[in-house]
């Protein structure tokens, strides 16, 4: 296992995913069985100085990783001096080292044999047969060693690991235990201990030795960790998390813990707890992350999930977006999120990092544009398309969309700007070419060109009798200027005729009649918006009270234009509107 206290990527909770059996407890002991010493031991001072240098310099290549060079200088040693100890074992641990065991096994044996007093060639050469697998001779090595200095107690411990090798489970116990009633507690008698027990699928027993370590480390992460996974294999999850929370008081962002809660809560179907911690590991950068996408990736595709929770997934997807900033990939799959889940804005600012990221294709580019003006994002809808029109300087669709932009940002010279010079047959649709040239005809209107502002309206009205909002809103603008006002009239009314329940146009034929000087034929319609919704719009209700004023019911004009204030409208024209009542209504 891997003992930083990190969680193994692979670990990551993936549907279907079955967790490998494994040791968790090896990994910490393997390492205590024998260790090779990296410098040279019981160098001989006799002999002559050509073998004395051929000794240093081998030692030297072998220090800077040249090993084949220095084992040709310790055969010229062995061979010059066939009693020299340490250059058999230096050959041998590099031997070693390189996996060729016969070798390490013959030059090591020697060294053993020439000076079997010295601890380092003794190790070295178990280390060897070890690796051969030659279990029986490393007992009895050590079984004369442990006669020989019986109060040495690392004999007594390799012996019991080297009996947990041979698959003596019991002997290495008996073992360990005697040197344990001996000698007290010992770190790592106790973790081979638990090991073993391991190995035997021995679960709580393996337990109860970790936390004996767990007493006298209470700070050491990584005996939490194991006595974790002891849990999980023992199938007690719950206890298992359990460890999992209490690494994290040590350890906020431990991510051996987090990924598993992640993976605990999930199996609980307590989604809202699983994607918290899924979130706080997204932070983390020791999980790789195609990884990251792999597992996200998943729960997206989960409809239910992007349903119930959206909440929890946008802080995910969000952790990951700022762990990786880089990462173009990840902006697309979080426009891709937030376009299902209608967050238009959201979608934007990823798509646009994206942009920022990569040479964007058109088709990216008009998802852009789009996200921006869905989500009303006026300034960044013309930010983006103008930097779309950099890419593509031909797109009628482009444009388009960013006279929406300056439209709604009311730079309506900018907007006419936009347009001169764009046919109609550029536009991909009908659709988007009637819009502009409508949305030409509003600009010109709010700068008070009205010559071109009513050609544009009425070209139109030629070439689309049933386009009705064209039709509400040139009779609208007429009525406010006071002007063909019998045209304007014959249009709002076959406009409302077809949309009688649409309170905007029942309001501008109202206000149509009402400067026609119609009042009670305008009451009926103003009336009528009111109930078809517009009960709640500061300027129906101020047509509203202007038409009871013109009808002398100056109380029930009062209300409107109160409501209307209420409702957000003009303060200032309002009052004094209210003024002019109450002068009407004493005179």
């Amino acid at each position: 296992m891997n003992l930083s206290g990190a969680k193994e990527v692979s670990d990551i909770p993936v549907p279907n995913k079955k967790r490998m059996k494994k040791n968790v407890i090896i990994g910490l002991v393997l390492g205590l069985l024998f260790s090779l010493a990296s410098v040279s031991r019981g160098q001989e001072q006799n002999g002559n100085r050509d073998y004395q240098y051929a000794l240093i310099e081998a030692v030297k290549q072998k220090n800077i990783g040249n090993l084949s060079e220095a084992i040709k200088l310790y055969s010229l040693v062995i061979k010059d001096k066939p009693d020299c100890a340490v250059a058999y074992y230096e050959a041998g641990t590099i031997y070693l080292a390189t996996n060729q065991l016969d070798l390490a096994r013959k030059n090591l044996n020697k060294a053993y044999e020439l000076d079997p007093e010295n601890e380092w060639y003794t190790i070295a050469y178990l280390n060897s047969l070890g690796a051969l697998e030659e279990f029986e001779e490393v007992v009895d090595i050590l079984k004369d060693k442990i006669k020989e200095d019986p109060e040495k107690t690392e004999w007594e411990f390799k012996l019991a690991l080297s009996y947990f090798n041979m698959g003596k489970s019991g002997k290495a116990i008996k073992t360990l235990e005697r040197i344990e009633k001996e000698k007290g507690f010992s770190e790592k008698i106790t973790l081979l201990k638990a090991s073993i027990y391991e190995s035997e699928e021995e679960y709580d027993l393996a337990k109860e030795e970790i936390e004996k370590v767990m007493l006298i480390f209470p700070e050491a992460i990584q005996f939490r960790i194991v006595a974790a996974e002891l849990c999980l294999k023992s199938g007690d999850e719950d206890a298992a998390a359990g460890y999992y929370l209490e690494i994290l008081d040590v350890d906020s962002m431990n991510i051996f813990a987090l990924t598993n809660l992640t993976d605990y809560y999930r199996k609980k179907g307590d989604f809202k707890n699983s994607y918290i911690y899924l979130a706080k590991s997204f932070s983390s950068t020791q999980i790789e992350m195609d990884r990251k996408m792999a597992i996200l990736s998943y729960y997206l595709s989960e409809e239910d999930h992007i349903i119930n929770y959206s909440s929890e997934l946008s802080t995910v997807i969000e952790t990951f977006a700022e762990t990786h900033p880089e990462e173009s990939d990840i902006s697309l799959l979080a426009a891709d999120f937030y376009i299902q889940t209608q967050d238009y804005s959201r979608a934007y600012f990823h798509l646009k990092k994206y942009l920022e990221l990569q040479k964007g294709s058109y088709n990216i580019y008009m998802q852009t544009i789009m996200l921006a003006n869905a989500a009303s994002l006026n300034e960044e809808l013309v930010f983006i398309s103008s930097k779309a029109l950099e890419q593509y300087p031909d797109s009628a669709d482009i444009r388009f969309f960013r006279g929406i932009g300056f439209y709604q940002s009311d730079e309506f010279e900018a907007l006419i700007d936009n347009f001169d010079g764009i046919s109609k047959d550029r536009y991909s649709s009908r659709e988007y070419a009637s819009q502009a040239q409508m949305l030409s005809a509003e600009a010109y209107y709010r700068i008070d060109d009205y010559e071109r502002s009513d050609s544009l309206f009425e070209s139109l009205i030629r070439e689309e009798p049933d386009n009705y909002m064209l039709l509400n809103n040139y009779s609208y603008y007429l009525a406010e200027r006071e002007e063909k006002l019998e045209k304007a009239k014959a249009w709002s009314s076959d406009v409302v005729k077809n949309n009688p329940e649409n309170a905007t146009f029942l309001d501008t034929y109202a206000w149509v009649l009402y400067k026609l000087e119609f009042f009670e034929e305008a009451e009926k319609y103003i009336l009528n918006a009111l109930d078809k919704g517009g009960e709640n719009d500061p300027e129906v209700n101020e047509h509203a009270g202007d038409i009871q004023k013109a009808l002398e019911s100056f109380q029930v004009a009062t209300s409107y234009y109160q409501k209307a204030i209420i409702l957000g409208g003009d303060r200032e024209k309002l009052e004094e509107k209210i003024d002019q009542v109450k002068v009407r209504e004493h005179e």
